[in-house]
């Protein structure tokens, strides 16, 4: 048994997996930095949370992330590092919260 990849780089599967890969990971990011920062303080406790139909993208970005392994392992290896990358810095999270604006509950204030 050898270690090679299964499919190319630039199938259409593969680029589709990506994509929803980047997707579903912007906006479980955004999720995480939200309860974050509700834990420290930085954001009040009272602010509305995400719908909760996003918990169910945290077993779906690692059911993507596995398929990709099996499809073509270096290249989801590759892509699980640029979404580290792109975690630390703030990138995902500015897509995840350009995502889901029109998900996110308005709070009314009263005065």
């Amino acid at each position: 048994m050898s270690f090679t990849s299964l499919t190319a780089y630039d199938s259409p599967v593969l680029v589709g997996l990506t994509i929803a890969y980047g997707i579903i990971s912007a906006i479980t990011t955004l999720d995480i930095r939200i309860i974050q920062a509700k834990k420290n303080g930085t954001l009040p406790y009272d602010e509305p949370n995400l719908p909760k139909w996003v918990e169910m993208l945290y077993w779906l970005e690692w059911l993507v992330f596995i398929v990709m392994v099996y499809l073509n392992w270096k290249y989801a290896l590759l892509v699980f590092a640029i979404k580290f990358i792109l975690k630390v810095l703030p990138v995902l999270e500015i897509i995840g919260n350009f995502l889901m604006m029109p998900f996110k509950k308005k709070q009314i204030k009263s005065f």
